[in-house]
């Protein structure tokens, strides 16, 4: 029999300040945060939502995500994007889900409490910019940006709330003003402090659309709610000893051993494992490593990685263990630090190796800078290697745009610490990058660039004869949209799916043929959605792939095809934006392509579909280029076409035991 689940949303007016708080049944076909953000989407465009899973209220580790969905001005698109740990006090103010439609008069905050019986709300009106110019925090030096707003709104508004464990803040930085790449930030509260781990809503510049299209720049939240249907620990080891012979706890620390130590490797999270493992695929100097030999890359792994870069992290941060989580309950403690400087992968790569900056202090005021601007660190790192490369090869003057002269860079592709200093080069590259953001940002001079990289980049080869476009790196999406790729040099980061920029898509490192990879990329967003569909954190998808529908619908009662359900959503968001969907539309894209399939053909690979694409590609390799995206976008409308069945299921270890009698 299914049982009626209760969820409740919290619909704000912010022109009228009136607001409804709203019963949901699940015969609506909402059992999730992205089900609910596609619904009002598909309702309303100019909506933006922010919401829980069902499991929120639960001990189960990973399962408290925060996750936001709007038009992406950005990716100009439907776009969905998630904060760690955030949803662990946003469940105490007693809704799922959070709707705000209209737009502020005036910058405002939006201020969400639950005295434990009722909820309230208010908008108050707040200038932004003193906060972002500095603020005296509590610490002795002023906190600008996003740091100084988040540390203003906490101060100001914690008192309202009955403890400093019911409440938090999320906010935007000063690139959401005047860009379509501002992201949304928040940070762990922790002993009546704001700490150094923050968590992003990163991703296809939300914030921008936060506070360009409803004028909020912050949101404080938080409350008392007694969640009366919780899971017990007891029924929650009793679904992990069925399926996986182990209790939770023990199993979740078994499969989630790559974001907190890998023995094997002696380091751990994704900087430290992803580091380690990336040896000749690492993409550095603006993806020019691409064209590299596989002797030059691994030896700029070996002296720039390996000997430096790496080797800083594991003595500072591995050794010392200095780890957190984001903010829930979870043995993982995937946040590895150093002092105030949180360290993930891609942030540290993207404003790292791809900037031309393989030192950690270069590296942590590079990344500190973009934080406090509230932009994504990969999306700027892609930007940024785009412009330095133009700049250290002549393509356009930089002074112009108020930008510092080439003098102050060193950018080009270097193997060997002969060729570049590792500590003075870096350090001279990160303070260039941080340079040219605060143009962008603040110079008048640069204002071409604040549309982001694919208009400045058809700008810039409009203006001058070097074709500048050609050395850019992104994914276009509709008229204007676009997206710098994940850090990982593999051809499904450079797929037409429906939402970019996130990890809807198969990124093995293996060579497929491109309907395949259409195809897995298909099955990946279906998987992919029973983490953000359900607010679970994807560091646990291992379990949470194949058990998640088990827990949800023994104990809520539900007669759901789970698989089936999030594949429909998937289906219906391809549906809607895959008319949007861009061919690449730069040489250095398809040299990705090119050089990843030499790459396999260096190592020996004798797949006769592989030599086929190699020899298009020496005959036409933008031809190829285009042909093989053509490709992988009829895999996906293939696998969208055959429906939630033809996909394979997720199998736990027991199930494939079983399966294979």
């Amino acid at each position: 029999m299914q049982h009626d689940i209760i969820q409740r949303e919290l619909v704000i007016n912010l022109l009228t300040e009136q607001w409804t708080l709203n019963e949901l049944h699940v015969d609506q076909n909402i059992l999730g945060p992205v089900d609910y953000g596609w619904d009002r989407y598909k309702k309303y465009p100019d909506s933006f939502t922010f919401g829980q899973g069902l499991l929120a209220g639960s001990s189960i580790p990973g399962a408290r995500r925060l996750v936001f969905c709007a038009f992406s001005p950005q990716w100009d698109g439907f776009y969905v994007s998630s904060m760690g740990g955030a949803a662990y006090t946003f469940h105490g103010l007693g809704a799922d889900y959070v709707g705000l439609r209209g737009r502020c008069t005036r910058p405002s905050v939006l201020i969400l409490n639950n005295d434990g019986e009722q909820i309230s709300v208010r908008i108050e009106p707040l200038d932004p910019h003193p906060y972002w110019e500095g603020y005296q925090g509590s610490a002795e030096e002023k906190l600008i940006g996003f740091f100084g707003l988040q540390q203003y709104l906490f101060d100001t508004y914690k008192d309202e709330y009955s403890s400093l464990k019911k409440v938090r803040v999320f906010a935007v930085g000063p690139s959401a003003e005047n860009t379509p790449e501002g992201i949304i930030g928040s940070s762990t509260i922790k002993r009546g402090k704001i700490t150094p781990v923050v968590d992003w809503c990163g991703r296809g510049g939300l914030g921008s659309r936060l506070f360009q299209q409803h004028n909020i720049i912050g949101c404080v939240f938080g409350g008392d709610w007694k969640d009366p249907d919780l899971l017990t620990s007891k029924e929650i080891n009793g679904y992990f000893l069925e399926h996986f012979g182990e209790k939770l706890n023990k199993y979740d620390i078994a499969v989630t051993e790559k974001y907190r130590y890998t023995e094997k490797f002696n380091t751990g999270g994704t900087f430290g494992v992803n580091m380690h493992q990336t040896t000749d695929r690492l993409l550095t100097f603006n993806y020019t490593s691409a064209y590299a030999s596989e002797e030059e890359r691994r030896s700029q792994h070996k002296h720039f990685i390996k000997d430096h870069y790496l080797k800083q992290f594991n003595e500072e941060t591995i050794k010392t263990k200095n780890f957190e989580h984001c903010g829930e309950p979870c043995a993982v403690a995937c946040k590895k630090l150093r002092g105030k400087y949180k360290k993930d992968y891609e942030p540290y790569q993207a404003l790292g190796p791809q900037t031309g900056v393989f030192d950690q202090r270069a590296a942590e005021i590079f990344n500190d800078h973009i934080d406090a601007m509230g932009l994504d660190a990969i999306q700027t790192g892609g930007y940024l290697a785009w412009i330095m490369e133009c700049v250290a090869t002549d393509l356009f003057p930089p002074e112009e745009y108020g930008f510092p002269p080439k003098s102050e860079l060193s950018f080009k592709f270097a193997s060997s610490p002969d060729d570049f200093d590792v500590v003075n080069d870096s350090m001279k590259n990160a303070k260039y990058g941080i340079a040219v953001i605060n143009a962008i940002l603040f110079d008048e001079r640069a204002k071409v660039f604040r549309q982001g990289i694919r208009g400045a980049a058809y700008e810039m080869e409009k203006r001058y004869d070097t074709e500048p476009l050609h050395r850019a790196v992104y994914l276009a999406h509709g008229e204007y949209g676009y997206m710098v790729p994940n850090q990982y040099w593999v051809p499904g980061m450079g797929s037409p799916m429906p939402i970019m920029g996130k990890y809807y898509v198969y990124y093995g490192s293996e060579f497929l043929m491109p309907d395949a990879l259409g195809k897995r990329n298909v099955e990946r967003m279906t998987y992919e959605l029973f983490s953000d569909n359900t607010g679970i954190c994807r560091f646990h998808r291992k379990w949470s792939e194949s058990i998640t529908d088990e827990i949800i619908k023994a104990h809520f009662k539900l007669d759901v095809d789970y698989k089936k359900h999030q594949f429909n959503l998937a289906k219906e968001i391809n549906d809607h934006e895959s008319s949007k969907s861009v061919p690449w539309e730069t040489t250095r894209m398809a040299d990705l392509l090119l050089t990843f399939l030499e790459y396999w053909g260096e190592f020996g690979l004798k797949d006769p579909q592989l030599q086929r694409w190699m020899k298009l590609a020496e005959e036409d390799k933008l031809l190829a280029a285009q042909a093989f995206w053509q490709s992988i976008h009829k895999g996906q409308a293939d696998a969208f076409k055959a429906g939630a069945d033809a996909l394979p299921d997720i199998l736990t270890p027991a199930q494939a035991a079983k399966s294979s009698d």
